[in-house]
């Protein structure tokens, strides 16, 4: 019978061959420490030769970090999530973080309940990302000795967040609309009660009142953020008989089911109606008449919310409360291009 035995290079073993000491090793793999580019160079060629690979629990017990960084997010299977998610690890990965995920679904959609199990991994932090309305959001994270970043969203402002600048977005729709030739503009919004549609209707209405763009009495309609929201909503629009010209919908799905009624009552899109939805949904470009819409700077926010992270753990850098990201917007064939 033959033993195999793995043989563990040290960090004094990579100092050695380098010919320098511990410390400088310790300061390259961190970046923690200004190290001249010769001398990292070297350091890390030697690594690479010898493979060496940094212990992380000898890490945690020296710096009481572990490395990790937590995320909850409300669903994971939202496109939106995956892509916050890709942003994160762009950044976590290469400075040699682990991401530990969680679900709404796994804790009764309570973010507090899953900070404490992610706080019982001993995570160096958290980002927070959620937009539903069934998120339990009386949570006292305030009271949690830990760095937090919430995305999409706002908590309060105590707690760092990152998220799209919805107001503006609104604005530059109705911009779009303008450029187009829309003399009338109805909107179907989301929930009252999101703030994300708020602000993207109130931008929406502020520009067209700039732009001399009307908004009818009684075309401005709130509805779920569904496919079959949508379609309710329109139904009403239509039976009210305002003749507008241009619908601003605050969600693609919401975008998707008004056209589908538009086009049931003979209307063509963009001729008789043109459409902008929001947040560049990956089915709105392939709908049958493709929409134009916001697209939101998902994996910028990821990535923006871990750095954050990673800062504060490895320099003690102050994490800004409030971050605003612009969104852009894509024209396709529902207004014409």
């Amino acid at each position: 019978m033959c033993c195999y035995y793995v043989v563990m290079v040290k960090i004094t073993d990579v100092a050695e061959a380098a010919g320098v000491s511990p410390s400088t090793v310790s300061h390259v793999l961190s970046g923690n420490r200004p190290i001249s580019e010769e001398t990292k160079k070297r350091v890390l060629n030697i690594i690479k030769e010898l493979g060496y690979t940094p212990n992380p629990n000898a890490r945690a017990m020296k710096s009481s970090r572990t490395g990790i960084i937590g995320f909850f997010a409300g669903d994971i299977t939202e496109v939106f999530v995956t892509e916050i998610i890709r942003g994160v690890e762009s950044v976590i990965v290469p400075a040699g973080y682990h991401l530990l995920l969680v679900s709404g679904s796994e804790f009764d959609d309570d973010p507090r309940q899953a900070l404490e199990f992610l706080i019982s991994r001993r995570i160096d932090g958290a980002i927070i990302s959620y937009g539903t309305s069934d998120i339990k959001t009386d949570s006292g994270f305030g009271n949690m000795s830990l760095p937090l970043v919430f995305i999409n969203r706002s908590y309060n402002d105590v707690i760092p967040c990152i998220r799209p600048d919805n107001y503006m977005g609104g604005k530059v729709v109705a911009s779009h609309f303008a450029e187009c030739g829309v003399k009338k503009a109805a909107i179907i919004g989301g929930p009252e009660k999101r703030q994300a549609s708020r602000d993207r209707i109130r931008g929406f209405i502020e520009r067209s009142e700039e732009l001399g763009m009307e908004v009818p009495e009684g075309c401005v309609f709130h509805t779920e953020f569904t496919f079959d929201g949508g379609r309710k909503a329109m139904k009403v629009l239509l039976e009210r008989g305002k003749g507008f010209d241009g619908l601003f919908c605050a969600n693609d799905y919401i975008a998707c089911g008004a056209m589908t009624v538009a086009q049931e009552a003979g209307l063509s899109i963009p001729d008789d109606l043109k459409v902008i939805g929001f947040d560049d949904r990956e089915f709105a470009r392939f709908w049958p008449t493709p929409v134009t819409t916001m697209s939101q700077p998902l994996f910028q926010m990821g990535r923006l919310g871990a750095r954050y992270l990673v800062d504060f753990n490895e320099k003690e850098k102050e994490i800004p409360l409030l971050t605003v990201l612009s969104s852009s917007l894509i024209p396709r064939r529902s207004t014409g291009f």
